[in-house]
């Protein structure tokens, strides 16, 4: 089966509701803006698969989209308790945390966290500036999710080979796949050092 575009995504989701693929459809609908739908297909997915931190970080984000910070807030909390190295998650978590106006401790233990992860992130050197402080990383061990078998047979578009479906690729173990994935990102341009990042961290795994 090919998932060329987003109408056949959709139709796939459609007859398929319980598929791991849900947070791919919802990331395309949050980058057009269309954040109620992006929340709605989150919301449906995540009945089935409760345990996707993709698909928790997604819905964050398309709660942030719709105003509701505090809700993200507590979503974010919830992907890098599941997650802790989620690195888009660590770095917007502080940020969502300065619009609600949070505590200065609050906002120094979230930036330390987003410079711990990305050394070179300007927000948070700005912020801790001239303190360096560095927390220990936290371990935690993930639940696997259900695999879904057409993630096995899926031949992926380039239009639809994103980082969230690496994610949901590494979430299912797919990890041959997920480098699949990777190598048409690769020839798509996008960013390189990312790719290295996850291409490592799959290797880690195999």
């Amino acid at each position: 089966m090919e998932l060329n575009n987003i109408t056949e995504l959709e139709l796939y989701f459609a007859d398929h509701f319980d598929t791991v693929l849900f947070p791919v459809l919802a990331e395309i609908y949050q980058s057009k803006g269309d954040y109620d739908r992006a929340k709605r297909v989150c919301e449906i997915g995540l009945k089935h698969h409760p345990d996707s931190t993709e698909g928790i970080f997604i819905l964050a984000q398309a709660e942030m989209g719709l105003g509701n910070l505090n809700v993200s807030e507590k979503l974010m909390k919830k992907v890098l308790e599941k997650y802790p190295d989620h690195q888009t998650a660590v770095a917007s978590l502080p940020m969502l945390q300065e619009q609600l106006g949070r505590s200065q401790n609050t906002l120094s233990t979230s930036w330390k966290r987003a410079q711990e992860a990305d050394p070179n992130n300007q927000f948070a050197n700005d912020f801790l500036s001239p303190k360096k402080t560095k927390r220990p990383k936290k371990q935690k061990t993930k639940k696997p999710i259900p695999t879904d078998i057409i993630l096995q047979e899926v031949a992926v578009s380039p239009r639809l080979a994103t980082f969230t479906l690496v994610h949901v690729l590494k979430e299912q173990g797919l990890y041959n796949r997920a480098l699949d994935v990777l190598d048409i990102l690769d020839e798509k341009g996008e960013n390189k050092d990312r790719i290295e990042a996850e291409r490592a961290s799959i290797m880690a795994e195999l």
